[in-house]
């Protein structure tokens, strides 16, 4: 019998690592669905509290709303089921806000508490500005949202 592992990463992120490919792939899809918040899951390696993304997998707004997002969870749970099977780890979700701040709203902040330690990267992006990252984490009920420092690096 196989058991499968949790969605929860295995160890805290402190450090978002984004390939440039992979961000540029990110920003492709937020430009695609603006004004609508694009929405995906990143996974990849977790190590030394570094999360390398490897790859990043779309997602469909649920929503289709340019002030929330959400998607439909077995696409989510699939998109995970489909990484372990790679041997990659789940890191967390992306997704976009329309406004010049990388803040998570109240809703994000909710959300987040639904799968403690996943790292939530928000891009704040408007077609007249230049696009800005944050990323964050909540490691239980009991804690504040935290920073988790972006490293945007070479292939």
């Amino acid at each position: 019998m196989q058991v499968s592992a949790s969605v929860q990463p295995y160890e805290r992120v402190y450090e978002l690592v984004l390939p440039e490919s992979v961000l540029g792939e990110i920003l492709r899809h937020i430009k695609e669905e603006y004004p609508v918040e694009a929405c995906g899951i990143m996974v990849g390696v977790v190590e030394g509290g570094r999360g390398l993304v490897k790859r990043v997998r779309r997602m469909r707004n649920a929503l289709a709303s340019p002030h929330a997002f959400w998607f439909d969870v077995r696409e989510w749970m699939q998109g995970i089921l489909d990484a372990q099977r790679e041997g990659l780890s789940y890191i967390g979700l992306y997704h976009s806000h329309a406004r010049e701040q990388p803040l998570p709203s109240l809703s994000d902040q909710h959300r987040m508490l639904e799968c403690p330690g996943e790292v939530w990267l928000i891009v704040a992006s408007r077609p007249s500005c230049e696009p800005r990252l944050a990323a964050y984490r909540v490691d239980d009920f009991g804690s504040a949202v935290a920073r988790v420092r972006v490293s945007v690096v070479p292939q």
